[in-house]
């Protein structure tokens, strides 16, 4: 065909900094190229040329997700679909003359510049491993219309060419992916100096719950809720961190020196839990919550662009689901190693709340306040070591969209060991748990050596890297109302007189020019 378009994004992948917000939104820019050549024929000496009247030119952003699961079956969403139209008003006229046996087409370049949502969730694979590319995609799409004019017309003549003379061609640009990727901002200044965690600890005054123990008797209720607990966790855990910083803070002021002496924390388990939450279609008050197109731009009504190959069985009938009631589907599985059993035992004897702390502990509390303090580095796996019907139980970053939902918490429990008056010894658990939010933050950007750099006049130009990748995105430089964020954790300078100044200030007068005129 004389004339093809294809879709030249800037980037293969969108960045998506912060929180997905419904009133946010990124850009996604490229250009569609537009080639025209001439075709040869075999008993044609010279190639004839080649002239087209391009009408319409439309580039479409739309993203789409597609749930497998073996219990809720097949459900397909379309997430948005934004199009912008390149060619407005007259239509434009495209001929390669002068350039008829040229190896190369004829190229022109329509740049184009799409606002993507700042509430789509990032490209990712999920569902059923047996079934692969399901999950959430997006990808760029270009359709161009055309009329082919007879050899050699000008545009003068084009403007009058027949309908029965002229035939309408639709031209469709291959499908372009495009990854969406989202990054949580990095605070500027580190928590603390002795926080291994990037972000900032986040405090928890926690509400324990009761867990009995193999024992038939359990630990008097009014001992148990005399016992406060305080605990910290980062606000947010990267990918890329093996261990999560834990503080938990025991005090139990209100109980009386008995009670003190007969009560004990012996150990502590944690435990870190990925729960992934599977939705149907079905759900419709959960899918109304995103601002998803309406129900008439979703499938069956208009199918995906691309959809899985296995939705045509799920048309036909040939596979159904089997669960039509069933919308959802969870998983639920530890980010621990194997190995990793989450017990820390408390040196000592346990007795923890007594006035003076036990011999060679090396924990430290507030003497002020009577705070025990127990510090821990929690560890997690690595890689993924199990596997099931999702697939590899891997990390994840904590998102929320509208068939597809990834939450993490951290499950704490204490054991409590009490010595009743008559001598036995009962034991109890206070639970709680903890919401954690498990990111993806973006590299450090490294600058590049010498070799690689261009200075022109006084602006640094790096050869690694195009120059809009390197910009920062509008929501680190402005907050959503659109003042400017400033970093306060770098303090200013202090103001220091320059070491010539007096206590007096004192002005001199310019004589170099003598031929000065005083007004």
């Amino acid at each position: 065909m004389p004339v093809s378009i294809d879709i030249i994004p800037f980037s293969g992948s969108l960045e998506l900094y912060g929180e997905p917000d419904f009133s946010s939104a990124f850009s996604l820019a490229g250009h569609v190229s537009i080639s025209l050549s001439s075709p040869s024929f075999m008993f044609q000496r010279r190639r004839s040329t080649t002239c087209a009247l391009m009408q319409s030119l439309t580039v479409t952003f739309e993203g789409q997700s597609e749930m497998i699961t073996p219990d809720i079956g097949y459900a397909p969403l379309r997430l948005c679909s934004i199009t912008r139209e390149l060619v407005n008003g007259e239509p434009v006229d495209l001929s390669n003359e002068g350039h008829e046996d040229s190896n190369k087409p004829c190229s022109w370049n329509v740049i184009f510049d799409i606002p993507v949502p700042g509430w789509l969730p990032t490209t990712s694979a999920y569902g059923d491993r047996n079934v692969v590319e399901a999950g959430t995609r997006y990808a760029l799409y270009a359709t161009a219309t055309f009329i082919y004019l007879e050899d050699g017309s000008s545009s003068i003549f084009s403007s009058f060419c027949s309908p029965f003379g002229c035939r309408t061609h639709t031209i469709n640009a291959p499908r372009c992916p495009v990854t969406l990727v989202r990054f949580a901002e990095v605070p500027s200044a580190p928590s603390s100096s002795s926080s291994i965690s990037v972000f900032p600890m986040a405090l928890f005054i926690v509400d324990a719950q009761l867990g009995k123990d193999d024992t038939e008797t359990a630990i008097p209720p009014e001992v148990l809720k005399k016992i406060q607990v305080v605990a910290s966790i980062p606000t947010a855990v990267t990918l890329d961190e093996t261990s999560v910083p834990l503080i938990l803070r025991l005090q139990g002021n209100e109980l009386d020196a008995s009670q003190r002496e007969r009560l004990r924390i012996t150990d502590f388990t944690v435990d870190v839990e990925q729960t992934e939450t599977y939705r149907s279609t079905t759900s419709l008050d959960r899918v109304a919550r995103f601002m998803v197109p309406p129900r008439t731009q979703q499938p069956p009504s208009l199918p995906l662009r691309n959809a899985h190959s296995v939705h045509t069985l799920y048309e036909i009938g040939l596979l159904m689901n089997p669960y039509p009631s069933k919308s959802t589907s969870t998983r639920s599985f530890s980010l621990f190693d194997p190995s990793n059993s989450g017990k820390y035992t408390i040196s000592g004897d346990g007795r923890i709340f007594m006035n003076d702390s036990p011999e060679g502990d090396a924990t430290t509390r507030s003497s002020s306040e009577n705070w025990y303090v127990l510090e821990a580095n929690v560890p997690l796996a690595p890689e993924p070591h199990q596997l099931d019907w999702a697939g590899l139980r891997g990390r994840r970053i904590s998102e929320n969209s509208p068939l597809f939902s990834v939450s993490h918490v951290m499950h704490i429990a204490l054991r409590c060991v009490y010595e009743q008056p008559d001598g036995e010894v009962v034991s109890e658990r206070l639970h709680f748990s903890l919401p954690m939010q498990h990111v993806r933050v973006a590299a450090p950007s490294i600058i590049p050596p010498a070799d690689d750099r261009t200075i022109v006049g006084e602006i640094e130009l790096h050869k690694s890297a195009p120059y809009s990748q390197s910009l920062p995105a509008y929501s680190q430089l402005f907050y959503s109302n659109g003042e400017r964020k400033i970093d306060y954790s770098t303090p200013l300078p202090l103001y220091e007189p320059p070491p010539s100044a007096s206590s007096s200030s004192s002005f001199t007068l310019d004589h170099s020019d003598d031929n000065r005129k005083s007004i």
